[in-house]
């Protein structure tokens, strides 16, 4: 075995790929002209440097290398940036307050898949139907869903071309039997809502009566997705 291992190193050096006189001749030439102290070393390692080049390449290095830090590429990107998981800090308008064991997240409220997500009545009740404030600035649609399991709600409503309407915060609420949360913040396009308790919801949205106008059909969007990442979908139709 000793001689074996011998007379493979033997051959690997008499076999080793070099590079061509011409190229370091060529490559000493342009480090003279650059710096004309120390060639003799600096020829030398960039002799050295060509040999492992060229070597590299013989066994497919250079490609190996290459693939070696694309994939470090994406392993950073997942342990930066990882798919699935719902972070709810600082992106909802309103929200559950904690209750002891129900912090987001908690196995004892979440299940495998998308939250189910339905409207009372199903899916073949009727258009529900919009009412005027008193002062005849907004108009009211209060709705009700059902969660099976925690999750971000973003809510929409669209008008007929199934563009988004503006929404105003101040005078939309969520409520659960007898106790309502009002919501806060200036007008938007999209509700968010986190739901840590899952249960029964009613939802009064206040939209501007000059967006909404009688007689049309709009339909309320909601999207819940769960603390994994699972999302499910409501359309829910009103008339102005």
């Amino acid at each position: 075995m000793g001689t074996g291992r011998h007379g493979l190193a033997r051959r690997l050096r008499v076999e080793r790929p070099e590079p061509s006189e011409e190229l370091v001749r060529s490559i000493a030439r342009r480090v003279e002209v650059t710096r004309p102290t120390n060639v003799p070393r600096l020829a030398l390692a960039a002799g050295l440097s060509a040999t492992m080049l060229v070597a590299l390449a013989s066994v497919g290095g250079i490609s190996y290398a290459a693939n070696a830090a694309k994939q470090a590429v994406k392993v950073v990107q997942k342990a930066v940036a990882p798919t699935g998981v719902v972070s709810v800090e600082g992106i909802s308008a309103g929200g559950d307050q904690y209750k002891p064991g129900y912090g987001w997240g908690d196995k004892n409220h979440k299940h495998d898949g998308p939250p189910g997500l339905n409207r009372r009545g199903g899916e073949a009740a009727p258009p529900l139907k919009s009412r005027r404030t008193s002062d005849g600035k907004a108009r009211i649609v209060p709705f009700t869903i059902n969660l099976s399991e925690q999750a971000a709600l973003r809510i929409h409503v669209l008008d007929p071309d199934g563009n988004p309407l503006l929404l105003t915060q101040k005078g939309s609420q969520v409520a659960t039997g007898a106790s309502a949360r009002p919501l806060a913040g200036k007008q938007t396009k999209v509700i968010r809502y986190t739901v840590l308790v899952p249960r029964e919801l009613t939802i009064s949205l206040r939209i501007p009566a000059n967006l909404v106008k009688p007689g049309r059909q709009y339909t309320i969007r909601v999207i819940a997705t769960d603390p994994d990442g699972n999302r499910s979908e409501l359309l829910i139709p009103f008339v102005g």
